[in-house]
């Protein structure tokens, strides 16, 4: 076997990382140094050192032709830098890594395999706009490959447990839910063992890390084969999937892009989330990543328009991108929510603001609970947070959780603590999937998974992150009112609305298309101590698929510790209100084709309770 540098680069320019072409590698990279090489690898032992010839150099970008080098895996490389070896940040394979918590080659850099890829993006998944579901129609699940189907409980075998394929097991759980847009937290090539914390090796589970090759998808949860397959079972299912990416602020910008544009063109992903360092305005100008799905944890709103350029085909004005796929994570609502949940003083105007903020060039997502913070059962079971395990002295951590542990700390054996919780973590979900923006689930959620009060577990490769799937018979009870939420937000539009309400009945139905009510009907109140709220959504303003108009609903809140009863607006047309939900309730749900009407214009809500009426 022969290896040379072969030549014919003088007036090409070619992607970085590795790049098989016409028989030959090519080996792009940028790199300011005095001396560059190229460290090959073969069937795991080193092989030989080639230097990159100076000529073939442009700037800081480093470029060679090889041939001879076989693309069937038993090759891999590194690069030498200055005399250091260093990974190829832009390698799309990786070999060292396949176990989670493992160092790669004792220690040494990540080596990138030369491989031709498993497969191509097929016609139907190439960034057709047909494929995107709109923000108001979608639920999102949040998960971690890993932590979703580790624990022994998931009943899967050893080898799919914590892996692309196990969380494709789950595909028909997650669906019959009523999810469907996954987001994976980041599932690239990150390095979990990149910290030290007092001297000890600490893994970076949630994989927010600088030291990744973002291109590659992760070894340890099953490579570039398995991540194809659960995308392809995802779109199969008619979901989308949103993968989960870190940046520092410290890459170049056209870096950010190359990424994100690599898993778009490659792999035919529906969206990124962007934590940290997100370039909105670059990504969202950007015509290959156009009708995909850009996330990011704030929104400038200046960054949603056209940038105008000069030429032929450029338009003279700068344009609002009324297309705009962008949507940013609601931390005020996950916070507002909460204290109104727990009854905080002077926030039903709040809630009220919540309720109709309906937005307009970009997308909020929502949701009571998340990845970092208290899990949802914890914010209704811990004061204060319990990050001993993390080993940096409860230091870490936000100190504002919002949180109530409802009058013991912790766990308890108390049933009327417990009856309390569960009516808290149901009134949580009922706001969050019932809100008027795009609902967000943090998995296991749904089956009230604790994290013990840690609320940055950030390093615990540990049943704290990892799904308890045995909890889904445990809290059958949560998952069936979660489902039956999310069944109700899928059949009445109602709920899904995209327009800015107007509080006014321009279209003269006999009910605005949305109207606030206190203890009397169409009055508020809004003193401090008041903890009660009603919200009527007139269904005439909401239209069903065949054109017809969807039934009226009033959600009855009560975060008083305390029993009132709520007047109720008259429906217009002869239609009567009828009990549909109450969270105070054993089986908090009726079927609609059941459910009788109120005997009086009014409703009574038991203590921190929520109930649903529809108008029939």
């Amino acid at each position: 076997m022969e290896i040379r540098i072969s030549g014919g680069l003088d007036d090409q320019l070619f992607p970085f990382g590795c790049t098989l072409k016409d028989g030959r590698a090519i080996f792009c990279t940028a790199s300011d140094c005095e001396k560059l090489y190229l460290r090959l690898y073969r069937s795991g032992r080193f092989y030989k050192k080639i230097e990159f010839p100076a000529e073939y150099r442009m700037g800081d970008v480093w470029r060679m032709a090889m041939e001879g080098i076989p693309a069937d895996g038993s090759f891999s490389y590194t690069y030498e830098i200055d005399g250091h070896e260093a990974a190829d940040i832009y390698g799309q394979f990786t070999e060292g890594r396949e176990t989670f918590g493992k160092r790669a080659h004792g220690g040494r850099p990540v080596r990138t395999v030369i491989r031709e890829s498993s497969g191509t993006v097929g016609k139907s998944l190439q960034g057709s706009r047909a494929h995107f579901i709109p923000y108001e129609d979608c639920i999102i699940y949040r998960l971690h490959v890993r932590g979703f189907t580790r624990d022994k409980s998931s009943g899967l075998s050893e080898e799919l447990r914590g892996t692309f394929a196990g969380a494709a097991e789950m595909i028909p759980y997650i669906r019959e839910l009523g999810a469907n847009v996954i987001e994976l937290m980041p599932a690239y090539e990150y390095n979990e063992l990149e910290r030290q914390r007092a001297g000890a090796q600490r893994i970076n589970y949630w994989g927010f890390t600088q030291d990744a090759m973002r291109f590659a998808p992760k070894e340890a949860f099953g490579g570039e084969k398995g991540f194809r397959k659960l995308l392809e079972d995802l779109h199969g299912a008619g979901m989308e999937l949103v993968l989960g990416m870190y940046f520092a602020g410290n890459e170049p910008e056209d870096q950010v892009l190359s990424v994100i544009r690599n898993w778009r063109l490659r792999y035919g992903i529906d969206g990124v989330h962007i934590v940290g360092y997100a370039p909105m305005k670059l990504l969202l100008n950007d015509p290959y990543l156009k009708g995909m799905k850009l996330w990011a944890d704030s929104i400038d709103p200046s960054d949603l328009r056209r940038e105008s350029s000069e030429g032929p085909y450029a338009k003279k004005e700068e344009k609002a991108l009324s297309d705009s796929c962008a949507a940013a994570y609601n931390d005020s609502f996950q916070n507002d929510i909460r204290r109104f949940i727990k009854g905080d003083e002077g926030m039903v105007r709040r809630a009220m603001e919540l309720y109709k903020d309906i937005p307009g060039a970009y997308a909020r997502i929502n949701y009571t609970a998340n990845v970092s913070g208290f899990s949802l059962w914890d914010v209704f079971s811990y004061d204060r947070k319990h990050n001993e395990a993390n080993g940096e002295h409860g230091t870490d951590g936000t100190d504002f959780n919002y949180s109530w542990n409802c009058g013991e700390e912790g766990p308890s054996r108390k049933k009327r603590i417990n009856e309390l919780r569960m009516r808290l973590c149901r009134n949580a979900m009922l706001l969050t999937i019932l809100s008027l923006g795009t609902p967000l689930i943090n998995a296991g959620d749904e089956m009230c998974h604790t994290r013990k009060g840690n609320n940055n577990s950030w390093c615990m490769d540990s049943a704290l992150e990892w799904i308890n799937w045995d909890d889904l018979k445990k809290h059958e009870d949560m998952v069936t009112f979660t489902r039956r939420l999310l069944d109700l937000r899928r059949s009445h539009p109602v709920f899904r609305r995209h327009e800015a309400f107007k509080q006014a009945d321009y279209r003269v139905t006999g009910l605005p298309d949305i109207s606030f009510h206190g203890e009397s009907a169409w009055k508020v109140d809004l003193e401090n101590f008041r903890r009660q709220l009603g919200i009527c959504l007139n269904g005439d303003y909401a239209k069903r698929p065949d054109g017809s108009p969807d039934d009226s609903f009033y959600i009855a809140i009560n975060m008083h510790w305390e029993s009132h009863e709520l007047s109720l607006p008259k429906l217009p047309g002869g239609k009567s209100w009828r009990q549909l939900a109450d969270t105070s309730l054993t089986v908090p749900f009726a079927d609609e084709a059941e459910a009788e009407p109120l005997s009086a214009l009014s409703v009574k809500l038991a203590p921190r309770s929520i109930a649903i009426l529809i108008g029939k």
